[in-house]
């Protein structure tokens, strides 16, 4: 065993590329026990099935026993002429003594009549016995009964084993039918989720279900249902072979690797993030106070500034007075240049119009003095147009064009002195609008000083500031260096791969021993089918994976598509065929027990529960130390095949307990 164990380490750390101390080290970290030598079969045969107790609650209330002594190998029937008379029951207490916990299939008001159980059967040559009392919880021993010699008479019984819990029950019998037929516990992985699983380990309560076939054919072998995963592992350690326990164990394990690594993984992702988040945080934390750092400066450089800006206010200061009376001057010759202009224009209409007036009064011949009504003589008016004065008044009289020349003196007069006023109006707004600049520079300037003079005194500001941004560099250099790469993420990986290659290696050496042995239970299992009435199948293929292709009536098909009853008899060639190649080749792990419970329940025709019963018949030729138990109608299918001093029947409505 050491040299097979060094071969298969070796080549499993030639796949994962390391030293084999590093195999080593993974598979004792998951007690991944190595299991290559072939299981050597132990039978397994009832003696004795007794049960009593107190029935209540229904018509037939009272005390009841039930006793099946001498039991031996071959075939065995359970029959009554009508259904829940009491045949399931016997099959649902062996399989509870046998494995310690009863199943589903016994009903609660059953449990609670039976107070008392005793199984008696034989493992090989050696004789054992359960006795428990089953009021509550179940309370009894399990015993090696070994015989005496004749003068002392009953059999002397060592107890092996006490429980006074179904917890215990369950215990002591697992613990005792996995070490007699050298079974181990099997694990699988459980989904719970897409992303998420559990081990669980399945052990003699699982293995038992082998040993019975009830009315659910979901499954090709056992009781466990589809999803646990455990139909091919269970087929491939009763067929005997090698390391089915060790690649197993290393399939969860890789599996509950796996699933750390994927939540290690994401764990890390979101470290990763948050890392990120915390860092991108802290960095424009650090600019801002760096920002405000550069705002703050130092007293020299704020007295500089404040120094500059003195002289600059200063001078500022004197261009505003220079400015401001030099504005004041345009103001004012403004003001007085529109006085000029004003006149100007006066005096312009008030010659216009009296050059007006003066050529109305011409057109005028007076005849005598408007005062004294004197008549004005001739001699005035000639004397009046030779020397231009009026004949009237004597005043003198002045003509047109001089009128002309003066209205022409007095236009270009108001023409300057309007010129003289929008020149004086755009010196003046200048002079304003270069005033305000300066108001605004001093303003300025004097807003510089003030801040500035604020500013004096900072250096405790800085020193904060300073202090704020060590801080923030301490803490963006923690944050950085925390994003680092997952070295336990690495390790696991490193861990992965050396169980992914524990299971490849492991799988290949279970195909390598299996798949000759499926061949020969497959072509088995045919005659097995076609003795039991299915004459249509011709050929069947049982994979490793337990799953059933069929060629029946010459379609291709698989186990899950045929009917029930079709299902029922591939169930018992399954187990027949498995027990045989065993048998032949001296290897499996199937106990040779065999309890079928209404094989007509399912759609199976009278002819065809002759066929099955008479093809169970004739296995014992074959296998003589199988013992097979069918509860049913009584039928003359039944009968015929199996004598009367093996059969345990009750006629019309009565029980058999």
């Amino acid at each position: 065993m050491a040299q097979h164990k060094e071969e298969w380490l070796q080549a499993i750390a030639t796949k994962a590329k390391v030293e084999p101390s590093k195999v080593e080290g993974v598979l004792s970290a998951h007690r991944i026990q190595p299991s290559p030598v072939l299981a050597q079969p132990r039978r397994l045969v009832l003696r004795d099935i007794e049960f009593s107790g107190e029935k209540d609650g229904v018509a037939d209330a009272g005390h009841f026993s039930f006793s099946w002594a001498d039991l031996d190998h071959g075939l065995w029937a359970m029959l009554s002429e009508h259904n829940l008379r009491g045949k399931s029951t016997i099959i649902e207490i062996v399989r509870w003594m046998i494995r310690g916990r009863p199943s589903a299939n016994l009903q609660d008001d059953v449990r609670r009549w039976i107070h008392a159980v005793r199984l008696s059967f034989f493992l090989d040559s050696d004789e054992y016995e359960i006795a428990a009392k089953t009021q509550g919880e179940p309370i009894g021993s399990l015993y090696r009964v070994r015989a005496t010699s004749m003068a002392r008479g009953e059999p002397e019984r060592v107890a092996l084993a006490n429980f006074a819990t179904d917890g215990e029950f369950e215990a002591v019998m697992a613990d005792f039918f996995m070490h007699t037929f050298a079974m181990n516990p099997i694990s699988s992985w459980r989904k719970n989720g897409e992303n998420e699983g559990q081990s669980v380990t399945h052990s003699w309560v699982a293995f038992s279900g082998a040993m019975f076939i009830g009315t659910n054919y979901e499954v090709l072998l056992g009781d466990m249902p589809v999803t646990t995963g455990l139909t091919s592992r269970l087929m491939q350690m009763y067929l005997g072979v090698p390391r089915v326990s060790t690649l197993a164990t290393a399939k969860t394990a890789y599996q509950h690797v796996e699933q750390a690594v994927q939540v290690s993984s994401r764990q890390a992702e979101q470290v990763q993030k948050t890392s990120n988040e915390r860092t991108a945080n802290i960095r424009a934390q650090l600019a801002e106070r760096r920002a405000e750092l550069a705002k703050i400066p130092s007293d020299e450089a704020v007295r500089s500034a404040i120094d500059a800006d003195s002289i600059e206010l200063v001078d500022l200061r004197r261009q505003e007075r220079v400015l401001a009376e030099h504005t004041e001057r345009a103001v004012t010759g403004l003001r007085e240049l529109r006085a000029v202009y004003q006149e100007d224009r006066r005096d312009l209409q008030t010659h216009m119009d009296a050059m007006s007036a003066s050529a109305v009064f011409r057109l005028l011949e007076p005849k005598c003095c408007p005062r004294c009504d004197h008549t004005i003589s001739k001699a005035k008016k000639e004397l009046e147009s030779s020397t231009h004065s009026c004949s009237v008044c004597g005043e003198s009289i002045t003509n047109s064009e001089d009128g002309e020349a003066i209205k022409a003196e007095l236009q270009e007069r108001v023409a300057g002195s309007k010129a003289a006023v929008e020149r004086a109006s755009v010196n003046k707004e200048q002079a304003e609008n270069e005033l305000a600049d300066l108001r605004r520079k001093v303003d300025l300037i004097q807003d510089r000083l003030e801040s500035a003079s604020k500013e004096l005194g900072s250096a405790t500001r800085r020193q904060d500031a300073a202090r704020a941004v060590a801080v923030l560099e301490g803490r963006l250099e923690e944050a950085e260096a925390s994003i680092s790469p997952n070295t336990q993420t690495n390790d696991r990986n490193d861990e992965l791969k050396i169980l992914s290659a524990v299971v490849k290696e492991t799988e290949s050496r279970v195909k390598a021993r299996r798949d000759g042995l499926l061949e020969d239970v497959s072509e088995r299992l045919v005659e097995y089918a076609n003795a039991f009435g299915m004459k249509n199948l011709s050929e069947a293929s049982l994979k490793g994976n337990a799953s059933l292709s069929l060629i029946k009536g010459g379609a291709p098909t698989s186990y899950s598509k045929v009917t029930e009853g079709e299902k029922l008899r591939l169930k018992v060639a399954t187990v027949l065929a498995m027990i045989e190649i065993a048998e032949e080749r001296g290897i499996g792990r199937h106990p040779g027990l065999l309890m079928i419970d209404s094989p007509a329940a399912q759609e199976v025709s009278p002819v065809d529960v002759d066929h099955l019963v008479a093809g169970l018949q004739s296995v014992f030729t074959k296998l003589p130390h199988f013992q097979v138990f069918v509860a049913g109608i009584s039928s003359k299918a039944i009968t015929d095949h199996i004598p009367k001093a093996h059969r345990r029947e009750v006629a019309g409505n009565a029980f058999l307990w």
